[in-house]
């Protein structure tokens, strides 16, 4: 089917008419031929899958129908036989792996045994304690900040 992209699209709609008896028109033909254009269908293709339909159910094929059928034959892997499988590795091949993964150079020092007891730190009784802690302000509650009592005489305040 080649040539005029309506034409093509109503022989797909007459192939349809075929099996449900539809009435073709133009809004029908425009209808079709927007989602046709719009999903790209190759008119082999969407016979193909206007004929799969009608082989495998009764209801009235829609555009819709015919674009999942497509997309689903597209993305469908074809049959690939298996693969055979490889014979055993030979003794020099899995050699040849192992030294894949063993390092050449060792990157950090000897590992430490590991211990089976828990550090525990004591405080000390060694640490001898300060004295009383100085104030933020000299002149706070009249002391001073050498930690001295201070009279302070009211009647200076003033």
């Amino acid at each position: 089917m080649t040539g005029d992209p309506r034409d093509v699209v109503i022989a797909l709609l007459q192939l349809a008419q075929s099996y449900d008896c539809r009435n073709i028109d133009g809004l029908m033909a425009d209808s079709w031929l927007d989602a046709a254009h719009r999903a790209q269908w190759k008119p082999e293709a969407a016979a193909e899958a206007i004929r799969e339909h009608y082989a495998e159910s009764t209801d009235r094929i829609m555009p819709g129908h015919i674009t999942a059928r497509i997309n689903a034959d597209r993305k469908a892997p074809k049959y690939r036989p298996e693969l055979p499988t490889a014979p055993p590795a030979t003794a020099e091949q899995r050699a040849a792996a192992r030294a894949l993964y063993i390092p050449k150079v060792r990157t950090h020092g000897p590992r430490q045994p590991v211990s089976r007891h828990r550090w525990v730190s004591e405080p000390s009784t060694m640490v001898e304690s300060g004295g009383k802690p100085s104030r933020v302000f000299s002149g706070d509650l009249g002391l001073p900040s050498n930690g001295h009592e201070q009279r302070v005489d009211p009647g200076r305040l003033a």
